[in-house]
């Protein structure tokens, strides 16, 4: 999620986001942007299912178990976010693999329909991607892609994700690529994603940056983090600051789970700071609910080991300190 430890790798990968990152938006944009009616970005969770077990993961301990997005509350989330200003980001991951959900191509295709967004963006792992999934994809509308690949070799693909079939991912990639480009199309913008840590050496980072730059529209070279401490024996290269200053994500951002738990980032992976549920709620009013504005009042009160998702997170580090900033808008957090 954040920027890892090499600078060269930082690149743009969108207008409104601080370089290096697809979380952190740029302070300009935050200063911009930023409302009470209603979040910049959300993320919604189709499925936490997944057919991979990656080891720096821990989806599978969560308390809400596993399932699906119901279809009606998922369309009315994206009915209601088409009456407010599009987001900057419509993030359709979480903690699953997306198109395991049984109408992943539909919410896309809705999302898109409605206008709701001025980029749709998802995560995957390509694991499901067939000719006729990938056909699917290039048709739905879908803006961005960010794949995450992880590795240049099938024993680091197996050692962190237990599974061996890293020559059929990369198969089924390059494929996208040349249906797209047979098609003459220009989006989705799609990139693939590696992460630098202990895990992967220096040259297997440099193998995978050679093995697809030319070939993808985008390398991305990240960080790792762990989860707030939750997977032990992580070293984390997530771009990180000697001096703790407020998440400023918690003013941007929403989170919707798959059951319609609602938290404030895509790092509670245990729904901790649950703030609303969008089965019996709008946005706008989980956006505004006393819940929330606790939350980000413990950052202000630089209460940062309220939440125990918080207290070890480095994600926030890449926008910087706007403490002065937020204190004066009181209407985000009283």
């Amino acid at each position: 999620m954040g920027r890892g430890p090499t600078e060269e790798y930082y690149k743009v990968l969108n207008e409104d986001y601080v370089e290096g990152t697809l979380t952190c938006l740029k302070p300009s944009t935050i200063k911009r942007v930023v409302n009470v009616d209603f979040p910049n970005i959300l993320n919604i969770e189709p499925t936490n299912k997944c057919n991979l077990a990656c080891v720096y993961c821990p989806r599978e301990r969560a308390d809400k178990g596993i399932g699906i997005m119901d279809w009606d509350m998922y369309t009315r989330i994206i009915d209601e976010a088409s009456e407010y200003e599009k987001l900057i980001i419509l993030n359709l991951h979480k903690d699953g693999e997306s198109f395991l959900h049984p109408r992943f191509i539909d919410m896309i295709r809705y999302a898109k329909k409605r206008d709701m967004a001025k980029t749709i963006h998802m995560n995957t792992n390509a694991i499901c991607w067939t000719d006729r999934m990938i056909d699917e994809l290039l048709d739905s509308g879908i803006d961005d892609i960010t794949v995450s690949i992880d590795a240049a070799r099938p024993e680091t693909f197996h050692k962190h994700k237990a599974a061996d079939c890293l020559e059929r991912v990369e198969r089924q990639v390059r494929s996208f690529f040349d249906k797209r480009e047979k098609m003459r199309l220009d989006r989705p913008f799609v990139r693939v994603k590696i992460m630098e840590f202990d895990e992967i050496s220096k040259d297997e980072i440099r193998e995978f940056f050679k093995k697809w730059n030319g070939i993808a529209d985008e390398v991305q070279v990240t960080g790792i983090h762990s989860w707030s401490g939750e997977i032990g024996g992580v070293a984390v290269t997530d771009e990180a600051s000697p001096v703790r200053y407020p998440c400023v994500i918690m003013w941007y951002a929403l989170v919707i789970n798959w059951n319609g738990e609602s938290t404030v980032c895509s790092v509670d992976w245990n729904t901790e700071i649950k703030i609303g549920d969008a089965k019996n709620q709008s946005i706008h009013e989980i956006w505004n609910s006393r819940e929330l504005k606790d939350a980000r009042k413990s950052q202000i009160d630089k209460c940062y080991d309220k939440y125990h998702v918080c207290k070890d997170c480095v994600v926030w580090v890449s926008i910087g300190d706007l403490t002065e900033w937020l204190t004066e808008r009181k209407e985000f957090y009283l």
